[in-house]
C-alpha cells in the first residue's frame, strides 16, 4: 500500500484510505522534523545542522543528545505509522551514517512535489511540438499546487528559499500554460487560471 506527502499547501501523510496524519502538542516537533527530513530527502546532514535550524529557542546543555531522543521518538512514529503496510521498510527510513543524518524515500511513498517536478518536465518535453498533452500535463501540475510549501510553517528561515523555489515553478508553469491557451484564443481558461491563481 501507498504513502503519499502532501506539503504544497497544508502537510499531510495518507495511505488510500485516510489520513495517517495525527498532530498533537506533543507531537509537533516530530512532525517539524519529519518535514525538516523531507524537504532534504536523500541528502546527508549533520547533526549541528538540524540543530542549527529547528532548536534554537531550546535552551538545552545537550542538544545533540536531545536530537538522538526526537529522530529515535520519529523513527517509531514512522514505524507505527508503516504497521499495517506490507512492504515494510520501503517507506521513510531515517538513516545515521558517518556521522549524517539523512532520509531515504522508498519506491511506496509518493511525494507531492516530486510529482509536481516529474509533470512540469513532462509538460515541457511535449510543448513544441504537442502543445494540446503539454497543456493538459501543465493543468494537472498545476491543481496538486494547492499552497505555498509547508504553509503552516510560516516563521520557519530553513524554509524560505525552498518555498520561494516552488512558488517560482507554479508561476512559471501557470505562464507557459497561458501562452498555450492564448495561441489557442482560450481566453476563458485563461481567466479562470488566473483567478485560481490568485
Amino acid at each position: 500500500m501507498k504513502i503519499y506527502i502532501n506539503t504544497l499547501g497544508d502537510f499531510d501523510i495518507r495511505d488510500e484510505e485516510k489520513s495517517l496524519f495525527n498532530p498533537s502538542n506533543r507531537t509537533y516537533t516530530l512532525y517539524k522534523l519529519l518535514q525538516y527530513f523531507i524537504t532534504f530527502r536523500n541528502r546527508k546532514i549533520l547533526p549541528e545542522t538540524i540543530i542549527d535550524n529547528l532548536m534554537t529557542s531550546n535552551a538545552t546543555d545537550d542538544p545533540k543528545n536531545v536530537l538522538r531522543t526526537q529522530i529515535f521518538r520519529l523513527r517509531q512514529m514512522l514505524k507505527k505509522m508503516e504497521e499495517k503496510h506490507t512492504d515494510e521498510g520501503n517507506h521513510l527510513n531515517i538513516i545515521f551514517a558517518n556521522g549524517n543524518y539523512s532520509l531515504e524515500i522508498g519506491n511506496a511513498v509518493e511525494l507531492d512535489i516530486d510529482t509536481f517536478e516529474r509533470m512540469i518536465d513532462q509538460g515541457d518535453s511535449k510543448r513544441p511540438h504537442e502543445s494540446d498533452e503539454s497543456a493538459k500535463i501543465y493543468k494537472q501540475a498545476l491543481e496538486l499546487y494547492k499552497g505555498t510549501y509547508l504553509s503552516q510553517n510560516p516563521y520557519e528561515v530553513w524554509l524560505v528559499p525552498i518555498r520561494n523555489y516552488y512558488s517560482r515553478l507554479y508561476l512559471k508553469t501557470l505562464n507557459r500554460l497561458i501562452e498555450i491557451l492564448n495561441d489557442q484564443d482560450k481566453n476563458d481558461e485563461i481567466i479562470k487560471l488566473c483567478e485560481a491563481a490568485l
